[in-house]
């Protein structure tokens, strides 16, 4: 991606964590659903792939060109085909072996492909102050601020910068020739994060390319929470009167105002990959859109994206502000539990909320108080070094005052260092 690259998770709240790079993830206790990486179809999957040079814009999304089986079904063999539509067409071929492996069946597990699009926000303004304190003095002390003493900007539930929103303008142009020049299709349904930055980064990505774009909004899907004020989310009415046509009515973890965010104690990194697989488990549950599609979008955060692919076992992947990365993925879904809980498969009692299905059966009868967790092992701000003059940091990393770094990096004179993924 041309611009300035972003690729630190700027919350990192839990710097010593180990990452275990695997390919099956389920969630503990019901272990209802199980959720696998399928590897070797883009060269993100590839270890050899080095997350801090790799440009998705310059390599078709990653995708590997590959030959499949069901090449043969599509018309002279597949050869008048793009590499996207031979993959698209691989993965239906899949899930319709699946549906006719389901049909009539009463036990064992049900399997479906899908295709994700984990889309990280465009640059913001909390990381450009990130860049500009450095990242000692922004954990130990800015990052608790709504902004800078001078009023130079806002970092509570940061907005996107000029320069996040000209890389979502980018992604969209891009998307543009992937559906004119390989006949890409959108993905089928959308989800986003109910933080600012995300949301405006999903309008731009894609606007104009859908009659009408109506993500949802998911609580679960934010950063990694707590103390830092970029990652406190705005009221609800708010989200409404800002992206009038973003649909905050199916979440009920997502309350009026911000519950979740916490004041004094900082998400750690595998309460933040439990809350994400939660995600993914509720939506099973509750979405019929995300069950029923192939493509499915998520715009995020670099932790909570980190997050999602240690979840799914995904080796780790750094995305710069305003990256993409596609992760192809098997979930399996255990029919004897879904027996258990009530009717049909994957269903039991539905409502209709706002043209979706919100299952209302046992398994979310206390839905909307998961998001209470145990913080007994969040942390708490830490303490800045004692040698650390707290006002001259940032003058002294840059030579420059916060509002010329600003426009510098606003005006793209200013380059800010690329940071390494933890």
């Amino acid at each position: 991606m041309s611009g300035q690259k972003v690729l630190d998770v700027h919350t990192d709240p839990d710097p010593g964590a180990q990452e275990t790079p695997g390919h099956t993830q389920s969630t503990p206790e019901v272990q209802k659903y199980t959720y696998t990486t399928l590897p070797g179809y883009f060269l993100q999957d590839d270890p050899e792939t080095k997350p801090e040079t790799f440009e998705f814009m310059k390599t078709n999304f990653g995708l590997v060109q590959l030959s499949y089986d069901s090449d043969e079904n599509l018309p002279n063999g597949g050869r008048d085909a793009t590499a996207w539509q031979r993959f698209e067409n691989h993965i239906a071929t899949l899930n319709r072996a699946e549906e006719r492996k389901r049909h009539g069946s009463e036990e064992g597990s049900h399997t479906r492909y899908k295709l994700l699009f984990l889309g990280r926000h465009g640059n913001g303004y909390h990381n450009i102050a990130e860049r500009y304190y450095g990242r000692e003095a922004w954990d130990c002390h800015y990052s608790a601020l709504d902004g800078d003493p001078e009023n130079v900007m806002v970092w509570s539930d940061a907005h996107l910068s000029r320069e996040g929103r000209r890389q979502a303008a980018e992604v969209n142009d891009f998307w543009n020739a992937q559906i004119r020049g390989e006949k890409m299709s959108l993905p089928q349904k959308y989800f986003v994060s109910p933080l600012d930055r995300a949301m405006e980064t999903a309008q731009i990505t894609f606007k104009g390319l859908l009659d009408k774009f109506d993500p949802t909004v998911m609580e679960r899907l934010r950063e990694g929470t707590g103390i830092h004020t970029c990652d406190r989310r705005s009221d609800v009415s708010y989200i409404r009167g800002r992206f009038p046509e973003f649909i905050t009515t199916r979440d009920p973890l997502l309350t009026e105002s911000d519950e979740f965010w916490d004041p004094d104690l900082r998400e750690p990194d595998d309460a933040l990959t439990t809350r994400l697989g939660e995600l993914f488990d509720q939506l099973m549950r509750t979405s019929e859109g995300f069950r029923d599609s192939e493509r499915v979008s998520f715009t995020s955060h670099s932790g909570a994206i980190g997050a999602i692919l240690r979840f799914l076992g995904h080796r780790p992947f750094a995305l710069g502000t305003g990256a993409v990365i596609p992760v192809f993925i098997k979930i399996e879904t255990r029919e004897d539990l879904d027996k258990r809980h009530g009717g049909e498969a994957e269903g039991g009692k539905h409502a209709k909320v706002d043209g979706d299905e919100v299952d209302v059966g046992e398994d979310d009868a206390s839905l909307a108080d998961t998001m209470a967790v145990d913080k007994s092992q969040w942390g708490r701000l830490p303490a800045c070094p004692v040698d650390m003059d707290l006002n001259t940091v940032g003058p002294k990393r840059w030579n420059m005052d916060l509002k010329e770094f600003v426009a510098g990096v606003e005006n793209g004179t200013v380059q800010i260092e690329e940071v390494a993924f933890r």
